[in-house]
């Protein structure tokens, strides 16, 4: 009974629509909510997050995103792709995706980016909270659909903007569940209060915003993070739901090693769900070029 009481919490809220999923370090996983992002700041950027959610609850959803993009400098364009698994109670899900951008100067401190991503997402629903099937046989039956996405980002010196529509074709799978259609919007401004040199900028203060929504449900991110030199750390607020804290190193610009920790002060908590682990990796890597403005983008964050 158990089992199939945190089955039933666990799929109520998405009410047979598969829903997008949470990141706190969204930052590390911009490309897969908004293709436009991919490889704006770095030649080659590839990120890998593990999510571990509601650790007290049985069948809690695990995540796990990886994601990598290229630039493409003599089109002005980057590709890239991403893999997500999750689990949530008794369904089981991968996605994967391919993504293009093209990013239009506008200024030396100014750009436009425009992304689509296309690719398939494979559920299934298992009856590990069951010892038989209690429904329709179909409802276990495997499925592969297509999605689509597409976004768009604007850069003016240190402001970032974003805005994205994801799972555009609303899929429909053979156990009755369907692609939420999903609208993603960032925003962030870097303030710089002291720089040791070009390339070591001193203290950096974001104060950034990330909002989730499929038109019934919303989530809305606010974060602040303080950088100095390769370091950084922060505090996370998620409207209705969390709080939350992140730290993470830069290692010589290239390598990167990040943490979150969240706890929820929902009314559904209670002290239930327990708490939340999120653990990044981060690869990136940038030619050297005739010298720029000194511009960081969430990813570059």
């Amino acid at each position: 009974m158990r089992k199939l009481l945190t089955a039933v919490l666990l799929c109520a809220s998405s009410a047979f629509a598969q829903q997008e999923p949470q990141f706190t370090q969204f930052w590390n996983a911009l490309s897969y909510f908004n293709p436009a992002t991919g490889a704006r700041e770095y030649d080659h950027e590839a990120f890998a997050l593990v999510r571990d959610q509601w650790t007290n609850v049985y069948g809690n959803p695990s995540t796990q995103l990886l994601s990598y993009s290229t630039k493409l400098r003599g089109i002005n364009s980057s590709v890239g792709g991403s893999y997500m698994h999750e689990n949530i109670g008794f369904s089981n899900f991968h996605k994967a995706k391919a993504t293009y951008a093209y990013h239009l100067k506008l200024g030396r401190q100014t750009s436009l980016s425009f992304g689509l991503a296309a690719g398939f997402q494979y559920m299934k629903n298992t009856t590990v909270f069951f010892s038989e099937p209690l429904v329709d046989s179909t409802f276990w039956a495997p499925s592969t659909r297509l999605t689509a996405d597409f976004g768009v980002a604007f850069r003016w010196r240190k402001l970032d903007l974003g805005l994205s529509v994801t799972q555009l074709p609303q899929s429909k799978y053979a156990n009755g569940y369907r692609d939420a259609l999903h609208l993603f919007a960032f925003a962030g401004y870097d303030i710089q209060f002291s720089a040791n040199s070009r390339y070591k900028p001193g203290l950096i203060v974001r104060p950034q915003v990330f909002l989730k929504t499929d038109f019934n449900f919303y989530s809305l991110d606010f974060n602040l993070l303080f950088k100095y030199n390769d370091l950084y750390a922060g505090v996370t607020l998620r409207s209705n739901d969390c709080v939350g804290l992140m730290a993470g190193w830069d290692i010589k610009g290239k390598f990167r090693v990040s943490y979150a920790y969240e706890m929820s002060f929902s009314k559904l908590n209670n002290g239930v769900f327990g708490s939340t682990h999120e653990i990044g990796l981060g690869f990136m890597f940038k030619k050297r070029v005739k010298s720029s403005p000194n511009i960081k983008s969430p990813e570059g964050f």
